[in-house]
């Protein structure tokens, strides 16, 4: 048999392989829309690692004010015992897995699949069923100015997956925003009663003021642990 020919039996004896990992991988979903895995409730999670959160703008403050939001979110789950950033992360580093939980973080919210050598290097050594990887993506608020037609707003946003410790796969996947609007202002019939020394109506503005950062967090904590399967019955 020719080299060429035993070459494509090679790739046809193991492309069935391939087509099975591809099938693991999570679907793309809609904002606002988890994807679950078909095998969710075969994994018996109950114990969930918060890892630590990031973000594009890698500021500090925001980072801390989400994760606040999304640790109180996720600890009231029932069913579910929530490890918070602190203490999942003492364990990660005492099990000498930063580098491999990182990889992890990279891997399941860009949605590929698991990196095999970072999940190997910590099989084993964590106490939790699964990791909780989030990642802050949206922080923006605007005031309208009171002189101008339209409409203040406070939006955050957040990508978020939980990936396995049995076996690295992810289980449960998703991208969510939540807006929290403020009245619609129209300047041609908006009564202004105060304003500054500069002139500016202070009044105006603090009645067209959005909701606060942290409501409109609670929102999005609310709307993201809605979309989590309800753990497995014990037998």
């Amino acid at each position: 048999m020719k080299r060429s020919a035993l070459l494509l039996v090679a790739l046809l004896a193991v492309a069935p392989g391939f087509a099975q990992a591809a099938d693991k991988k999570p679907e793309k979903t809609k904002k606002n829309q988890a994807w679950v895995a078909p095998d969710f409730p075969a994994y018996g999670i109950s114990s969930i690692g918060m890892a630590q959160v990031s973000s594009l703008e890698r500021n500090a403050d925001n980072e801390r004010e989400f994760r606040n939001a999304i640790e109180t979110g996720f600890g009231t789950l029932p069913g579910y015992k929530l490890q918070s950033v602190t203490w999942f992360l003492d364990g990660v580093r005492k099990a000498g897995a930063t580098d491999a939980v990182a990889a992890l973080e990279k891997s399941s919210l860009a949605g590929l699949p698991t990196d095999t050598t970072a999940f190997n290097s910590l099989k084993g050594k964590l106490n939790v069923d699964a990791i909780l990887f989030s990642r802050l993506s949206t922080w923006q608020r605007q005031v309208v100015d009171p002189n101008t037609r339209g409409q203040s707003f406070t939006q955050v946003g957040g990508d978020f997956a939980l990936v396995s410790t049995r076996d690295g796969a992810i289980l449960w996947r998703g991208n969510f925003v939540e807006k929290g609007d403020g009245p619609y202002n129209d300047p041609n019939t908006a009564e202004v009663t105060e304003r500054d020394a500069t002139g500016n109506s202070t009044a105006r503005m603090a009645q067209l003021e959005p909701p606060s950062y942290r409501e409109v967090l609670e929102k999005l904590a609310n709307r993201v642990r809605g979309t989590m399967p309800k753990p497995a019955a014990k037998p």
